[in-house]
């Protein structure tokens, strides 16, 4: 599958240190298998969130072949209200 990443996502990679940036780029890649601890939060919009220890991706997939990644963050500054 193909991961695309949205403006947000792509700033905080790019914010994070090298051992953070290695550890959500492995988890990105996981993702591509839709593989971990994966919720739908939004049927609707076909939202979903990914898990990673405190880190939180939250990703659209309407069950083609591209994900796209709406956001990265973690868990305490993550706000699911924006995504409902």
């Amino acid at each position: 599958m193909e991961l695309r990443l949205k403006k947000q996502p792509q700033k905080y990679l790019a914010s994070v240190d090298a051992n953070t940036r290695e550890k959500l780029t492995r988890a990105l890649e996981k993702l591509k298998e839709l593989d971990g601890d994966i919720v739908c939060i939004n049927p609707k919009k076909n939202l979903f969130r990914f898990k990673i220890a405190h880190y939180r991706i939250i990703f659209a997939y309407s069950g083609g072949e591209i994900i796209i990644v709406e956001a990265i963050d973690t868990r305490t500054n993550i706000k699911y209200r924006r995504y409902r």
